[in-house]
């Protein structure tokens, strides 16, 4: 079977993760070869690949990471396959399918982890505040510009007096550089992924927004239109996607925004964006019908008969 560059270019990722299967490694191999687009796509992964391998050799990783890292991940995949099993549709399969979610958890996961380790380096050269020998080493973890969360005690003894605590430190940080930039991406996908902060998942879409034509941007947006909690969020992202409703994947996306979605004013982008960007497609007012015929807002169903109007 044939592929095409973008399912190579996926499987860049996976083989620099050593997540490709070894029968697949040679055909990439040899389309690598052939394929100069590729060959720059595995250049430029591989090179922020290597930098945070070289990084990763003064880091005091837990022997423990990697496995409590694949667990989250799969539960994340589990929570994910009960939630949305819309996205075995045929109309959705060339973009949410289990492999590509997980190649986004993945980046997801990298950029976690990226701001932990980077944060515990910082840590470790704070200086020490505390005043008793006994507690010295612990408290110097805790930065000057750290937030302690989610404080709880583990363990009291009252013969001793020795009391345990177990909380979450979070520092602020900031990155800058081009939307180019594949680590910029990523942070970006990461933060479209902050389920606790809808105005910071807005800013992204509008950063998204303004290059939305390169496939993993395009598809973070579909993304956020269909599965954001939030309306302001997938408002934002259905006015990016508005450019390609002609394409099968985008249009798809519309439809099913159009038939799902609870705020009418997301659903009018969408019947707009795809009567405007599909003019006199006979298939497509046979399925606006069916999708708006319980629709109750007036503008979407006169939208829909003047434009199966404009194809009979």
């Amino acid at each position: 079977m044939n592929l095409n560059c973008k399912e190579y270019q996926h499987q860049i990722t996976l083989f620099l993760y050593e997540e490709l299967p070894e029968e697949t490694v040679p055909g990439l191999q040899a389309h690598l070869l052939e394929c100069g687009d590729c060959k720059s796509v595995f250049e430029s992964e591989q090179a922020l690949h290597s930098a945070f391998a070289d990084d990763t050799a003064a880091w005091d990783v837990p022997s423990d990471l990697l496995v409590e890292s694949r667990k989250a991940l799969a539960d994340e995949l589990d929570r994910i396959e009960k939630k949305r099993s819309w996205w075995r549709m045929p109309a959705f399969s060339v973009v949410f399918t289990p492999m590509r979610l997980l190649e986004s958890a993945a980046l997801v996961a990298m950029g976690l982890a990226l701001g932990v380790y980077i944060s515990n380096q910082q840590f470790r050269a704070a200086p020490s505040v505390a005043s008793n020998p006994a507690t010295e080493n612990q408290m110097s973890v805790m930065p000057s510009n750290g937030t302690l969360t989610n404080l709880q005690v583990v363990n009291a003894d009252p013969a001793t007096g020795q009391v345990e605590l177990a909380g979450q430190v979070s520092q602020p940080m900031r990155f800058h550089g081009k939307m180019d930039d594949a680590m910029i991406r990523q942070l970006l996908f990461s933060a479209l992924r902050d389920t606790n902060n809808p105005g910071s998942r807005l800013k992204v879409v509008e950063a998204l927004s303004q290059k939305p034509t390169e496939e993993p941007i395009e598809e973070a947006l579909i993304n956020a239109m269909v599965f954001d909690d939030d309306s302001g969020v997938r408002m934002r992202a259905a006015e990016g996607l508005k450019p390609f409703a002609s394409e099968q994947h985008v249009r798809a996306a519309f439809m099913h925004t159009l038939q799902n979605d609870d705020i009418p004013g997301i659903r009018i982008q969408a019947i707009d964006a795809l009567i405007k960007h599909n003019p006199k497609d006979a298939d497509l007012a046979k399925s606006l019908q069916e999708v708006t015929k319980k629709d109750d807002s007036p503008y979407i169903r006169n939208q829909v008969l003047q434009y199966v109007g404009t194809t009979r």
